[in-house]
């Protein structure tokens, strides 16, 4: 997969002249309902560049740090976890004072006619542009304008609301990881690879942990190994910090949580 900034891709310095299938958004998680986006723009593989337009740091973490509890996915799991989708191309936007500054006609001009889009797939909550005040029949309006298909996308619904990263945040925040499982499709991971614990007794000790956490406790895991996954206990102590069970060997890459012990 092609990893390009904003200004190189609208530059055109990505090296590929193929028109593209393009969904936006934060894909914070790479949810359910992420994926249904994502099955749009491969679906026209064959003739498109299949290309996701997400931010490197989550515009609301920046916006409202005070309101903003974690991410569910860190950079390096989200772009994997496209990779593995098929994404050909994932453009990466900095959501610098001057990005948050165009408006949406503005916004949509450059995927049209610096990223070559020629098919647009977006969820009906979808708003994008200055105070995000272009919404997603806005947006379809305008693509049409450019000569852009685009395509409302339903939502995935859960217990008959829609599935969404601030639904999962909150899940997780009050320990219903049950919840967060079935939104997300697959257990909540842990990426722990950049960290260096300490020891506490027969734990290591991670502080400074940026992915959101549930309320402090003893909750049931399997840590990664290199012999694959193994049982362990992981003892959240605050909303960045966590102790997990040292059994020997190297320290975990990831933790995930476990329904069941």
């Amino acid at each position: 997969m092609r990893i390009l900034d904003w200004g190189s891709w609208t530059e055109g310095a990505g090296g590929s002249a193929r028109p593209s299938a393009v969904t936006i958004g934060v894909f914070d998680g790479v949810h359910a309902g992420h994926r249904v986006l994502i099955g749009r723009i491969l679906a026209r593989a064959e003739n498109l560049e299949p290309t996701v337009v997400t931010f490197r740091q989550n515009p609301k973490e920046l916006l409202h740090p005070e309101t903003f509890h974690g991410a569910v996915l860190t950079l390096r799991q989200k772009l994997e976890s496209l990779e593995e989708s098929g994404i050909g191309t994932c453009v990466l936007i900095d959501f610098s004072g001057n990005f948050s500054k165009l408006t949406g006609t503005e916004f949509l001009s450059a995927l049209a006619d610096k990223g070559q889009a020629r098919y647009l797939a977006v969820g009906s909550d979808f708003r994008c542009g200055h105070r995000l005040s272009t919404d997603a029949e806005s947006v379809r309006r305008i693509g049409s304008s450019l000569n852009v298909d685009t395509e409302i996308v339903d939502p995935v619904l859960y217990h008959g609301r829609a599935v969404s990263s601030s639904r999962i945040r909150r899940a997780v925040l009050e320990g219903r990881m049950p919840d967060a499982f079935a939104m997300l499709d697959r257990p909540y991971v842990l990426d722990l690879r950049e960290f260096v614990p300490s020891k506490e007794g027969d734990a290591l000790r991670y502080d400074g942990i940026r992915q959101v956490l549930p309320p402090p406790g003893i909750y049931p895991a399997e840590a990664s190994t290199a012999d694959g996954w193994r049982k362990t206990g992981l003892g959240v102590l605050s909303g960045e910090s966590a102790l997990v069970e040292a059994a020997g060997g190297d320290p975990p890459g990831f933790l995930r949580f476990s329904i069941h012990g």
